[in-house]
């Protein structure tokens, strides 16, 4: 059976990324408010991180479908 364009490659992430291991915690700035989140998946050099829902960002929830990617440089550990 083959495998059409699926790759299977692991993700190292850069020396900033391994403080931020997935189901961490974390606090980030989107569109110049500060939101929080946690760790879904690392890439090289930023994240995926579900956000947590509150009632100020329910525009972003929608928009975002609940999930940006952050730089790790532009995250903080809660």
């Amino acid at each position: 059976m083959a495998t059409f364009g699926k790759f299977d490659s692991t993700v190292v992430p850069s020396e900033f990324g391994k403080d931020f291991m997935v189901n961490t915690h974390v606090t980030f700035t989107v569109h110049g408010k500060t939101q929080t989140g946690t760790i879904t998946k690392q890439l090289k050099n930023s994240a995926v991180v579900e956000i947590d829902q509150t009632r100020e960002n329910d525009q972003l929830m929608t928009q975002s479908n609940g999930v940006v990617i952050i730089n790790y440089k532009h995250m903080k550990e809660i």
